[in-house]
This record gives structure tokens, sequence and C-alpha cells, in this order.
């Protein structure tokens, strides 16, 4: 800027090129320009503007839109991340390996499969009737493959993950149009810590500040409505895709109806017109499919049969489930008594609510040593595993009685992993 008159017109670079130096050079290019530039002095000449400005360009003009576009397509990627909200993903997988893990020793033998008394099953269509007697066969009887039961395994994990991560996407576009999820924007996470940082802030900013630092959610961030709803049916049609996968594997037809169930549970949790997980029924459904229905379905699928063991271990699972819903709804009781949304935590209320979530942390607990107990695996790496499991869900305890909900969210979903791992050492050592 000369004395007395503001830049000629020809000397005026485009504000797009400003910004991307200052975006990509950081404060100190910044810095630069403005006091080279047209801001700050008033005693440079024009000449050592445009010069600095040229090398500006030379060193970072090519590269500069790359990492622009780069880091843009970065920020897009880590918003979709979050949307997934990965921290409950835990959660669709540790009942599959739980189910996984009970049906190994009741349907895998061979490395091969089959033998002298049972011919190996077919690849596809599930088990099958001999049709005659051959020797020392049993009719209706044959023995899976190591193929085939991985197979089957992993595509039940596939089939619980997408399904959680469309039940994910589809909780936000729901929560997002209802007003739910207001001030969930990606910007809003750290502002309340921003916020109440200062010198006066006392306890009462400090608990506000922890009820208010809530992960962000899509629509809230001002993510199109219609784009999460795509994105959920896309997780969803691969969860399907993969459904019928095990269905051509097993055999099992009628699984199509247990799919179906799973989307519509999923969707109308907070979707729909009367979603039940605004009438104290998100915490039971949560219980039957990320419990009893996830391991149970997985063992039915691997070895046709459900066990006493695989309704203990879906028992056990569901309860850390719902502990997770727990910590999620003492995090939200205040907007959700805001927006009419009633769950057990609303109703017991915070203190209450609190008791109940360690409550059920402490019996999943319990239940984890007893069936060890009862299976007598009391081996290295069964007590090793419950070691493990004890500590998280002990130390995701006390993150709950002091309000650090944060913190207890991915305890607790760690601690379903670390359950699912002392079931599969306790059937190992049995």
């Amino acid at each position: 800027k000369r004395k007395g008159g503001d830049l000629p017109r020809r000397f005026v670079e485009p504000e797009s090129s400003l910004l991307m130096v200052s975006v990509m050079c950081g404060e100190h290019a910044r810095g630069l320009i403005c006091n080279r530039g047209i801001f700050l002095s008033e005693n440079f000449e024009i000449f050592r503007f445009r010069t600095g400005l040229a090398l500006f360009r030379f060193a970072f003009g090519w590269k500069s839109s790359r990492g622009y576009d780069s880091r843009m397509a970065f920020m897009q990627l880590s918003t979709w991340i979050r949307g997934a909200r990965l921290k409950t993903l835990p959660l669709a997988i540790a009942p599959v390996i739980i189910g996984a893990a009970l049906s190994w020793w009741g349907t895998f033998m061979y490395s091969q499969g089959g033998d002298i008394r049972h011919d190996p099953c077919p690849f596809f269509g599930g088990q099958h009737d001999l049709g005659e007697w051959k020797l020392g066969s049993l009719v209706g009887t044959c023995q899976r493959s190591m193929g085939w039961f991985v197979l089957v395994a992993v595509l039940c994990g596939c089939v619980a993950l997408f399904l959680q991560i469309a039940a994910n996407f589809a909780n936000d576009y729901s929560d997002g149009v209802r007003g739910t999820d207001e001030g969930r924007a990606i910007d809003s996470e750290s502002q309340p810590a921003e916020r109440n940082s200062g010198p006066d802030s006392g306890s009462d900013s400090s608990q506000t500040s922890q009820s208010r630092r809530v992960p962000a959610r899509l629509v809230a961030s001002g993510v199109s409505p219609r784009t999460v709803l795509a994105a959920a049916g896309t997780s969803a049609l691969i969860a399907c895709l993969c459904g019928l996968v095990v269905i051509a594997l097993t055999g099992y037809w009628w699984f199509m109806l247990v799919g179906i169930a799973c989307l519509v549970a999923g969707w109308c949790y907070v979707g729909g017109k009367h979603p039940y997980g605004y009438h104290y029924l998100g915490e039971i459904f949560v219980f039957l499919f990320f419990g009893l229905v996830s391991t149970c379905g997985t063992m039915f699928a691997l070895t046709g049969t459900i066990s006493l063991a695989g309704v203990f271990g879906g028992v056990n699972v569901g309860l850390i489930a719902v502990a997770v819903l727990c910590v999620n709804n003492l995090r939200d009781i205040e907007s959700d008594r805001v927006h009419g949304k009633h769950t057990w935590m609303t109703a017991l209320g915070r203190r209450n609510g609190t008791v109940f979530t360690i409550a059920l942390l402490a019996v999943a607990v319990l239940l984890a040593i007893a069936y060890a107990k009862l299976q007598s695996a009391c081996t290295i790496p069964v007590v090793a595993m419950l070691t493990i499991t004890c500590a998280i869900c002990a130390a995701a305890a006390v993150a709950i009685a002091g309000k650090h909900y944060g913190k207890a969210l991915p305890l607790c979903t760690f601690a379903s992993l670390a359950l699912a791992a002392t079931f599969a050492a306790t059937v190992a050592s049995s």
C-alpha cells in the first residue's frame, strides 16, 4: 500500500493465491506476506512486494494446490470416519469371535474335512443328506473344512460390522433431521475446552465442558442428510451381500429373515415415526442383537446348532453392549430429556444410572470368570485375558464414576474384545 492511496490494480494478486500461500506455508509465510505485501507496510516498494510473491510462487505454487486438495480430501475422509463411529465397532466383532470360538471344536476336526465316517460338506449349500449308506457313514452328516469355516466366520463378521456402520449412519441421519444432534458439528468438539480454559473457570464450568464435549455428527456438521442416508444404504447393501454369501455357503435360507430383522432394528432405533430408542427399548434391543442374535447366529451358521455355552456367551457380551449404550446415554442425559428421548438413564437419573452401568460391567466380568471356572480352564492364557478384561472394566468404571464418558466409551468397547479373547482362550484351553 502506498502512502495516500491504494495499490494499483495490476499489482494486486487474487485473494485465493494469498490464501493458498497462507495455508501451505503457515503463520511464518503469512507474516512475510503481511509485512512485505499490501497490509501492514507503507515503506516497502512495490518491486519488493512483487519479488517476494514471485519467490513464494516459485517455491510453493505448483505443490500448494496439490497439497491443498490432499488436505481437503483428508478432512472429508476424517469426517466420514468420525461419522462411522469407529469406537463402537468392536461391539460388532466381539460376539462373532465368541460364536466362532465356541463353534471350533464342535465343527472342525480335520484340516481338509471328511474322513472314513464323514464325507466332506459341499462348499455351497451347507449340509446335505448323503442319500445312501457308506462304510461307517452317518446319513446327513458331513465334515466341514478349514477354508469353509474361516470363510463363513469372516463373512459373519463382515455382516455384523457393516450393519453396525449402517446403523451408525442411519442414527446420525435420523437424529440430525430431528434436531437431537444440535451443537455436534465437527468444529464444535474442541470449543468447550477452549471456552472454559480460562483462569477463572471453576468446577461448574469444567462439568459443563465435560457434558458438552460430545462426539461430532455428520448432519449436524453440515453434511447433506441425503448423503448420510446414502452412506447408510451402501453399508447395509454390503452387509446384505455378505449375508447372501453366508446363506449360499450354509444353506440356511431363513437367515434372510434374521437379516431383515437386523435392518429394521437398526433403522427403527431412532428412525421412523415411532423410534423404539425414544421409548425405553433401546437397551433391550441392543442386548438382543449385539448379544444373543450375533453370537448365536454365528454359532448356528457354523455348526447348525446353538449350545448353552453360546447363549451364555451372548448374554455376557450383550451386557457390555448395554453398558456402552448406557455410557452414551449418561453423557447425553440432559439433551435427551430436552428432546423427549426416553432411555433407562433418563428414568434412573445420573447417579443411579452410573451405579447401574458399573454393575453391568461387574456382572459381565463375573460371568466370564464363572465360565472359565466351569470349563476348568484356569490356564495362564485364560488367567491373563481375565486379568486384562477386569483391568479394562475397572478403568471404565472409574471413568464412568468420574463422569469422563469420552474415556469410558472406548474402554467399554475394548472390554468386549477382551471378553471375546477370554472365551477364545477358554475354548482353546479346555
